[in-house]
């Protein structure tokens, strides 16, 4: 069945840059060119929080799993933002990045964030130091371009980089393990499948769901339009889905989509660029429940879809 539009959400002043749900699927976090991140209900639509403090628009958003702390990284601050979300307060700013804050990722527990910059590195920090000088654990330099995009699981670190390549790194000891692809500049990598997988959009415009295990590219995905704008995609247990320059949420079924590339949905909503999407925690568990989603774009609006 075609995904609905349950909520369109209109509460930014400017473009949703970054969209995100919280770990039980009950809150979206969205942040905008407008400075300011918000706490929205998902079954409802309803705001319930501000979130202000940044200089320059926000990119980046990453909640811990008990949604008790949030990171946020936005433009030329070159910080990392921590807020206690109960008390809608900032608690601390992670410095050290020399050029703008792209994408920001969190441990389960909010212990260890991870940022990503227009400098090129990837940072690691423990938010348990009181000490600022010491929060700092590892600088990964390894990247020719700019950090793209995060993803970090139990033990690893997966940087997506302009300059082609995905990067996994040993969280503990920061040594690359695996480093792929080396094509056109990669904009976004998730892991998807259970942690099987890494679903990999470039700026040509192509999507690959690749075997993380010998690096086999199973899938491939296109039709959408990414060519200037870090556009991000995501997968459920059985559909990916990617925002687009041209305004449209595509969406691809991955068993039946594989081989010709099309996609099965091609959801009108927005009037703008969409800048990101992300399946409801639900769609991608062992047992699915539907296939709920949001995007965000750059007309300002969220869509909640079902």
């Amino acid at each position: 069945m075609t995904p609905q539009i349950r909520h369109k959400l209109e509460y930014h002043k400017g473009s949703v840059n970054t969209a995100i749900f919280d770990a039980s699927g009950s809150y979206v976090f969205t942040g905008g060119q407008d400075k300011t991140i918000r706490l929205i209900n998902s079954t409802t639509g309803d705001q319930i929080q501000t979130f202000l403090g940044h200089g320059w628009g926000i990119q980046g958003l990453a909640v811990s799993k008990d949604s008790n702390c949030l990171a946020s990284c936005g433009g030329t601050d070159r910080a990392v933002y921590l807020w206690d979300v109960s008390l809608v307060q900032l608690t601390r700013k992670l410095s050290g990045h020399t050029q703008r804050v792209d994408c920001v990722a969190i441990s389960d527990n909010g212990s260890i964030i991870v940022s990503g910059s227009f400098d090129k590195t990837v940072r690691v920090w423990d938010t348990r130091s009181s000490n600022s000088s010491q929060a700092l654990l590892q600088v990964l330099d390894e990247s020719k371009d700019g950090i793209s995009s995060l993803v970090l699981t139990q033990t690893e670190i997966i940087a997506g980089s302009i300059d082609g390549h995905v990067r996994t790194y040993d969280m503990r000891t920061g040594r690359v393990l695996v480093e792929s692809f080396g094509g056109q500049p990669v904009v976004c990598a998730r892991v998807v499948s259970g942690g099987k997988c890494l679903l990999v959009s470039s700026m040509d415009g192509s999507i690959q769901l690749v075997d993380r295990a010998d690096g086999r590219a199973m899938a491939a995905f296109s039709g959408h339009t990414c060519q200037s704008y870090r556009i991000q995609c995501d997968a459920s247990d059985s559909l990916v889905a990617s925002g687009s320059e041209d305004g449209f949420v595509h969406v691809w079924d991955i068993l039946r989509d594989n081989e010709s590339g099309s996609a099965k949905y091609r959801l009108g909503g927005h009037s703008g660029i969409v800048n990101t999407v992300e399946f409801h925690p639900s769609a991608k568990a062992d047992n699915p429940k539907g296939h709920a989603m949001l995007s965000a774009a750059s007309d300002g609006s969220v869509i909640i879809w079902e």
